[in-house]
């Protein structure tokens, strides 16, 4: 008889599948907490090969043995957390995790919370049992005990299903089929679907005014900063990513696809005298269904604007079918300032800011502190000029360093006093503590209580450049692989992610990964500049002197790390004249005090050719003058046939990597660079 279906699309086991899959979970749970239990032993105490389990399993159930194993591990995980008092590491341990890391990642990815979160989820269900997370992925079998309550009605209305098979679909049903393959975590990930997921493109202006775009693109910041805000809607699309449909001429459900969501936002606005009107409508990505179409019009006042961006937040959260907790509408509907004038100068700079090169900084920077002096409370104002001054104090060579870090630190301590709880401020200012203060005991223990949280970082400067700049290149790749899912649309954590996979010697799968996404990127300054550097490392030198090129003839700015290049592929193409013309631009920089670190790459331009003399001469320059980049002193793979010198080991010293316990890597790691 063949197997048929129920309203869900939940599949009926067959009884030699049912009989199958209770004696692989007895099997499971006898070595619930032996992490070397894997697919060979399972098959084995099922008494047949690999693949024969490998095939009866995704015929009743669509996936791999690993999944399986897997994902029973993390339902006994759920149970335990709701049952008992106990951490994320204990958990992970008892039910078979060599790492805690991986379990968290895992757990979020399933559950769409962290561990963390569990007893605080499951103690709403009683109160309202709609609040519960989504998993992200679908599956033969939909439901589970951690999924959202709607789903679960649909499992208790089949009564016939509960009688008939309650004991194997309690089992059955945990597992589930994503679009991802097993080894997702070391390829480009394929944009998965999110139910609950959104995208707000940039809202059009139809003001007939184009010096009004940046009241169009800050309406649409706003309401995506406040659909974040939503705990039930795990993927919103950053602003910045959305930025590039501006003038796109693809379809709905190429965005979509692109973007890995469901629901796409469309919207226009338009400004009559003291009057602002703005058509918004929400359309099914997949099937470009239309959804739901709204007109607001209010008068152009700062508390109306506000009042527009918090309900057209709450009528998309209705319209997605998804609840907003009380704390969470108290965040939406909070007004970032009472001053229209200072909006709007706000919202100018912010303009300015996104299009990140040295004029447009500039342009931000008085257009911030206008709005700083009219709204002394105004926290968003005070993030976008440290965001600015923090950005260009780095390996940009903007601003001067210290100056820079010194404006940042102290707009984000500001920002931090009037609201002491906001996340992103917190993460900005210890970026800050790892690149400008080179506060390694400080960034450590910060970077530890945010290891089992899943939060976006799109620099992404604490989850993945620091961990890949301390050796843990595991770590690094498992946040990225949150942040890819996230959001598929930054190129540069792609480039992180490829850079990890380099320092673990898996040079094939780091240059896959980095010209698969190439052709998106080809006209972000931030990703030429950082790929032009990777495949430098990864001996790529034709791929790196063409995204050179484009960075030269596409972009003013002009920082000591091309300089550098320059320099380098001089020297090796023979041309000894222009190597000296570069590396006396980089000498040039030095003396007039610049940021962007010339001291460093001096330093790195001499090791490469075996001065080592230089070498030394310069990274102690380097240090006197606390430059960012000898936060790379670890890790850089040229700097590999010093590490033994004792020059080196004082200098690793006293930047602070001996204070959380890091050794100095061994001579023979990363010097595959010539």
């Amino acid at each position: 008889m063949a197997n048929s279906k129920d309203s869900t699309g939940s599949s009926f086991l067959g009884s030699g599948d049912r009989t199958l899959v209770s004696k692989l979970c007895e099997h499971i749970q006898t070595n619930l907490n032996n992490d070397q239990f894997g697919v060979d032993s399972l098959a084995q105490m099922a008494g047949m090969s690999r693949s024969s389990l490998h095939r009866k399993l995704n015929k009743a159930l669509g996936i791999s043995t690993s999944r399986f194993i897997r994902e029973y591990r993390l339902k006994r995980a759920l149970e335990m957390l709701r049952a008992e008092d106990i951490t994320a590491s204990e958990v992970a341990y008892r039910v078979g995790f060599s790492s805690a890391t991986y379990f968290s990642t895992s757990f979020h990815k399933f559950y769409g919370i962290t561990p963390g979160e569990v007893k605080s989820k499951m103690s709403n269900e009683v109160e309202k049992d709609d609040e519960l997370p989504i998993p992200r992925t679908t599956s033969k079998f939909s439901t589970d005990s951690g999924n959202s309550i709607e789903k679960k009605n649909r499992v208790k209305k089949n009564l016939l299903l509960t009688a008939l098979f309650i004991t194997v679909v309690l089992m059955a049903l945990f597992f589930q089929n994503t679009s991802s393959k097993e080894s997702s975590e070391n390829k480009v990930i394929e944009n998965p679907i999110t139910e609950k997921s959104i995208a707000v493109l940039p809202f059009k202006n139809w003001t007939g005014n184009p010096d009004l775009e940046y009241v169009s693109d800050g309406m649409t910041d706003a309401v995506i900063s406040r659909l974040t805000k939503i705990g039930a809607i795990p993927k919103v699309i950053p602003f910045t990513s959305t930025l590039q449909y501006k003038e796109t001429k693809k379809s709905i459900k190429e965005i979509a696809a692109e973007l890995g969501v469901e629901n796409l936002l469309q919207g226009n606005l338009q400004i009559s005298g003291k009057k602002i009107k703005i058509n918004l409508q929400l359309i099914n990505g997949k099937t470009n269904n239309h959804l739901w179409s709204e007109e607001y019009k209010r008068d152009w006042k700062s508390d109306e604007i506000f009042e527009i961006q918090t309900e057209v937040v709450q009528t998309i959260a209705k319209n997605m079918k998804v609840a907003i907790a009380e704390n969470e509408l108290a965040d939406i509907q909070k007004a970032p300032t009472k001053s229209k004038q200072a909006y709007s100068y706000f919202l100018q700079a912010e303009f300015q800011k996104h299009k990140s090169n040295k004029l447009t900084y500039a342009n931000a920077i008085p257009l911030y502190e206008k709005a700083i002096a009219i709204d002394s409370n105004f926290v968003k104002a005070y993030v976008g000029l440290a965001n600015i001054w923090s950005f260009g104090g780095l390996v940009w060579g903007i601003y001067n360093q210290r100056l820079a870090w010194k404006n940042a630190k102290g707009l984000l301590q500001k920002a931090l006093e009037i609201d002491p709880n906001n996340e992103a401020v917190e993460e900005e200012l210890y970026s800050g503590y790892f690149y400008y203060d080179w506060n390694f005991t400080a960034v450590e223990k910060y970077y530890q209580s945010k290891l089992d949280q899943f939060f976006i970082d799109k620099t992404p400067a604490i989850m993945a450049d620091y961990p890949i700049k301390t050796g843990r290149y595991k770590e690094a790749i498992l946040k990225l692989d949150q942040l890819i899912l996230n959001d598929p649309t930054v190129g540069i954590y792609f480039l992180f992610k490829a850079e990890a996979l380099m320092f673990l010697n898996k040079t094939d799968e780091a240059k896959d990964l980095a010209t698969n996404v190439d052709s998106l990127y080809s006209d972000n300054w931030f990703y030429l500049r950082e790929s032009t550097k990777l495949y430098y490392y990864l001996a790529e030198y034709g791929k790196s002197k063409r995204q050179l090129h484009k960075l030269l003839t596409n972009f003013q700015d002009y920082p000591p790390l091309l300089m550098w290049l320059n320099a380098v592929y001089a020297q090796m193409d023979g041309n000894s004249t222009d190597a000296a013309k570069y590396l006396a631009e980089l000498q040039i920089e030095y003396s007039n005090g610049s940021s962007g670190s010339p001291a460093w790459f001096i330093a790195l331009y001499n090791c490469r050719l075996k001065d080592y003399e230089q070498t030394f001469e310069w990274l102690q320059k380097s240090y006197e003058n606390h430059e960012v980049e000898m936060t790379w002193l670890r890790e850089e793979p040229l700097l590999a046939p010093i590490r033994t010198d004792p020059r080196y080991k004082n200098l690793y010293e006293k930047v602070g990597f001996s204070s959380i316990g890091l050794p100095i890597k061994r001579s023979s790691e990363n010097q595959s660079i010539k």
